[in-house]
C-alpha cells in the first residue's frame, strides 16, 4: 500500500505543475472564444480534489495486491516458486483484463476525438460566403468633437485614400462584420400583410462601396453601392440570395421594392450567402444598406491587399494620419481571425479529447507491453524447456503476439460496442458527421491494434531471444 501511495503522489505531483501551466496558457490565449474561460484557476477546491483522487487511488490499487498476497497461505506462495510452477491462472487473468478495460477506454476516447475531429474538418470546408485571407479590418474612430455629417465625410475619404494604396485590391467601410457582433430588422414587401410572428427579418450590415469586393463576397445580380447612394438619393438595399427567395420566390428580386422603417426601398443587388453568426449554422437572411445614408462615429474598413499585412497597415496608418488628424486607427485585426475565434470552441473541445485519448492510448500502450513482458518473465523457463525440445524463435514470437492481439482484440470489441452507444450523445456536436461514422471506427479499431502489435512485439522478440541452457540453469 505504501508502494502504491508513492507512485500515485509522483503522479500527482508531476500533473499539478503540468495543470497550472496548461492553465495559463488557456487563459492567455485571445483566439479561443470559450465563455468564462478566462476565469478558471487551479484554485484550492482543485488542489484538494486532486490530493484525495492521488491518496484514493494509491490506497486502492495498493490495497488490492496487498489484501490478495495477505489472504494466500504461505506454502501456496513456497509452492508456487517451485520447479515447474508457473504463474497462477488467476493472476493472469486479473492483468488481461485490466489490459482489455484500459483498450476498452482508450477506443471510446479515441471514436470521440475521431468523431469530432471529422466535424471539425467538415466546418472547415464549409463556404463562409466570403474570403478571410488577406483581408484586413482597421477600425477607425473619428474624435466627438467633429459634427456628425463630417464624420462621415471624413470615414468615406479615407476608406478612398486607403483604396487607392499600391498593393492594396479593394478597401471599404462596414459597421458590423459576419461572425461578429450583429443585430436584425424587420421589413416585408410593399402590399403583402404578414401574420403575427410571420413578418421576416435580417441581419444588418450598413456597408459602403467597395466592401463587398474587400470582404470576397460574390455580388450574385445588380450592382454594387456607389459613391452616389447617399441620405438624398433614391433609397437601395442589397439582400443576399436567402432573403431574396423569400421577399420574391422564384423571381429576379432586383429591382423591386421592401418595405423598411415604414419606407419603401429599391433592391439593386443580390449577393451569396454569408455565415453570420456560426460557421456550423446555416446562413440566414440579410440585408446591406449604403454607408452613405448614415454611420456611427466609427466604422471598420476593410482592406484587401496582395501585400504583406503589416506593411499594408503601416502605409494606412501613415496615409490616414497624413490625411486627417481627427481620424485614428484604433484597432487592427485580421479577417481570419474571425473564423479563428468562431471555430475556437470546436477547436478547443476536439484539442481536449484528442488529449485524453493519446494519454489513454499511451496507457494502453504501457499495459499491453507490462502484462506481456510479465508473462514472458514468469514463462522464461517454459520457453526454455520448448526451445531445447525444438520450438522455433519465429514460433515463440508468433504464439506471445498471437495472445497479445488476443487482449487488444477483445478490448476493441467491448470499446467499439461502447463507443457506439456513447457516440450518439456527441450528435449534437457533430457536424457532417453521423456518429456511426464507419471510417473513424474503423480507423480506431487499426489503430489500436496496431498499437498492440507494437507493444507485444518487443516482449515477444526478448522470449524468442531466451537461451534454453540459461533459463534451465535458472532453477
Amino acid at each position: 500500500m505504501t508502494e502504491g501511495i508513492v507512485l500515485a503522489a509522483c503522479g500527482g505531483a508531476l500533473g499539478v505543475p503540468l495543470a497550472y501551466a496548461i492553465t495559463a496558457a488557456l487563459q492567455g490565449s485571445s483566439t479561443l472564444a470559450v465563455p468564462l474561460l478566462h476565469q478558471v484557476r487551479v484554485d484550492t477546491a482543485a488542489l484538494v480534489f486532486t490530493a484525495v483522487a492521488v491518496i484514493a487511488s494509491g490506497l486502492m490499487f495498493g490495497a488490492l495486491p496487498a489484501l490478495r498476497v495477505a489472504a494466500r497461505p504461505p506454502q501456496e506462495a513456497l509452492r508456487s516458486q517451485g520447479r515447474g510452477a508457473t504463474d497462477a491462472k488467476q493472476h493472469t487473468r486479473v492483468r488481461s483484463a485490466l489490459v482489455v478495460a484500459e483498450i476498452a477506454l482508450a477506443s471510446v476516447l479515441l471514436v470521440g476525438a475521431g468523431l469530432l475531429l471529422r466535424s471539425f474538418l467538415n466546418i472547415l470546408d464549409v463556404d463562409l460566403g466570403f474570403q478571410p485571407a488577406h483581408a484586413v479590418a482597421l477600425r477607425l474612430d473619428v474624435k466627438s468633437t467633429v459634427p456628425e455629417e463630417q464624420r462621415l465625410l471624413r470615414l468615406e475619404q479615407a476608406a478612398r485614400r486607403v483604396a487607392a494604396l499600391p498593393g492594396v485590391e479593394a478597401a471599404g467601410l462596414t459597421d458590423a462584420l459576419p461572425l461578429d457582433r450583429n443585430r436584425t430588422w424587420g421589413l416585408g414587401v410593399p402590399g403583402q400583410v404578414s401574420g403575427p410572428g410571420q413578418r421576416p427579418t435580417a441581419f444588418v450590415y450598413i456597408t459602403g462601396p467597395g466592401y463587398l469586393r474587400a470582404m470576397g463576397i460574390p455580388l450574385r445580380a445588380g450592382r454594387d453601392f456607389t459613391v452616389r447612394d447617399t441620405a438624398r438619393s433614391e433609397p437601395v438595399l442589397i439582400v443576399n440570395e436567402t432573403l431574396a427567395r423569400i421577399l420574391y420566390p422564384g423571381q429576379d428580386a432586383v429591382g423591386r421594392p421592401v418595405q423598411l422603417n415604414d419606407a419603401s426601398q429599391t433592391i439593386v443587388g443580390v449577393v451569396h450567402d454569408v455565415r453570420q453568426t456560426n460557421v456550423d449554422e446555416a446562413p440566414a437572411s440579410q440585408m446591406y444598406l449604403p454607408y452613405g445614408r448614415g454611420g456611427g462615429a466609427g466604422a471598420e474598413l476593410i482592406v484587401r491587399s496582395g501585400v504583406d499585412a503589416s506593411s499594408m497597415v503601416a502605409s494606412a496608418r501613415t496615409a490616414l494620419a497624413a490625411l486627417d488628424s481627427m481620424l485614428a486607427v484604433t484597432g487592427v485585426r485580421p479577417i481570419t481571425d474571425l473564423v479563428e475565434r468562431a471555430v475556437s470552441p470546436r477547436r478547443f473541445l476536439v484539442s481536449l479529447l484528442g488529449a485524453f485519448s493519446g494519454m489513454g492510448l499511451l496507457l494502453a500502450s504501457l499495459g499491453i507491453y507490462g502484462v506481456v513482458s510479465y508473462g514472458v518473465t514468469q514463462r522464461t523457463r517454459e520457453i526454455g524447456v520448448r526451445m531445447a525440445l525444438g520450438a522455433t524463435a519465429a514460433l515463440v514470437r508468433r504464439e506471445v503476439l498471437t495472445d497479445t492481439l488476443r487482449l487488444a482484440l477483445a478490448g476493441v470489441a467491448l470499446g467499439m460496442t461502447a463507443s457506439a452507444l456513447l457516440a450518439r450523445v456527441l450528435t449534437t456536436l457533430l457536424y457532417g458527421t453521423s456518429p456511426g461514422d464507419p471510417l473513424t471506427f474503423a480507423g480506431t479499431a487499426a489503430l489500436l491494434v496496431t498499437v498492440a502489435a507494437i507493444a507485444g512485439f518487443i516482449p515477444a522478440l526478448r522470449a524468442s531471444r531466451v537461451d534454453p541452457m540459461t533459463a534451465l540453469r535458472m532453477e
